[in-house]
């Protein structure tokens, strides 16, 4: 990230198992809100990109709707996913984000 001007502002992430009842365990939007308000960031405006259904329903809980799920080897069912994208890898979000 460095290389390319990047900085990486702050880690945000979950300590609790998975049995939680939390607010900041995905898909609830603890983390995502928390971000917002530290950084005063517009989720109108911003893309959550994920590879598990959990953080496309974190980010629409969010206010986030730009939604891209990966696959990365977890189970995707496509035809009940609410992303807006779902894309072979990463690399191809830079064509839909601008």
């Amino acid at each position: 990230f460095s290389k390319k001007n990047i900085n990486i502002l702050d880690v945000f992430f979950c300590p609790h198992g998975i049995d939680s009842t939390c607010n900041c365990r995905k898909p609830k939007p603890g983390m995502l809100l928390s971000a917002r308000d530290k950084f005063n960031i517009n989720m109108e405006k911003s893309w959550m990109i994920g590879d598990k259904e959990t953080d496309v329903q974190s980010a629409t809980s969010a206010g986030i709707r730009n939604t891209i799920l990966v696959r990365s080897g977890h189970p995707i069912d496509e035809d009940k996913s609410d992303a807006k994208f779902i894309l072979k890898s990463i690399k191809e979000s830079i064509a839909i984000i601008k």
